[in-house]
């Protein structure tokens, strides 16, 4: 059953479509979705519901170095596996100040920087240092340094000149591939050259475990403010035997 909904219904401020309901056994008609046309969004509504949820999101940290050798690190949540042949890595770079109005795009140090060196890479952010991934995301002068900013240490990369984060559990030094502009934001896509991985994780065999220790878990980001970490897992076997590498 569908009927067109009042702000009384639905208490939202902008036209809803309809609203599908159920009838319980008491009688009482409950509402099962509210279909929304993706036109009636505002770039910052739109934002808003994708981000809080398309949850939970991996946290790509990702370090950059400009044209005069000076380091910035900055985290994104909308960040993901492109490829695993070629290996690459992709991640949306908004405007700066979060603008998304559709005014001319001022672009953040990360995507600047990438675009003059096609380098960066990319950090895999573990839950001991949720507190630094935040805060190296403050507002802080061009050219100044997160990593001095956050009281973490960089460490030479092998083959680019952005340094990593030393002791992340996993480090992917990355060359640009391609970068797509998509309304003002960018798409980032870096192909892994060369591969770091702590220690602590490494398995043997190319194979990595971020789960046995809790501080080397990565973290996932939430709606707003808010984060996960891991602390539930389970084993759900596919039926058609699993994948490769389980």
């Amino acid at each position: 059953m569908k009927i067109k909904p009042t702000a009384h219904h639905t208490g939202l401020k902008f036209p809803v479509k309809s609203l599908s309901l159920t009838r319980r056994p008491d009688g009482v008609l409950t509402v099962m979705s509210i279909s929304l046309p993706a036109a009636q969004f505002s770039p910052d509504q739109m934002y808003f519901l994708l981000r809080d949820s398309i949850i939970p999101r991996p946290v790509g940290w990702v370090s950059s170095m400009d044209a005069l050798g000076r380091a910035n690190l900055a985290p994104f949540s909308f960040f993901n596996v492109v490829s695993p042949n070629p290996a690459v890595l992709g991640f949306s770079c908004g405007p700066k100040g979060e603008d998304r109005s559709g005014a001319p795009i001022q672009s953040k140090d990360t995507l600047a920087n990438i675009k003059a060196t096609k380098e960066f890479v990319i950090n895999v952010t573990p839950e001991k240092w949720l507190e630094q991934m935040v805060r190296s995301s403050d507002s802080l002068p061009h050219g100044e340094s997160e990593f001095e900013h956050i009281g973490l240490a960089p460490a030479a990369s092998s083959t680019i000149k952005p340094p990593r984060i030393a002791g992340a559990p996993v480090a992917y030094e990355c060359t640009l591939y391609d970068i797509i502009t998509i309304g003002q934001n960018a798409w980032v896509m870096g192909r892994v050259q060369h591969v770091h991985i702590d220690e602590s994780v490494y398995r043997g065999e190319m194979r990595v475990d971020l789960l046995k220790d809790p501080s080397t878990r990565p973290v996932g980001r939430l709606g707003r403010a808010f984060y996960a970490r891991i602390r539930d897992e389970e084993i759900v076997a596919r039926t058609d035997g699993g994948q490769k590498g389980a």
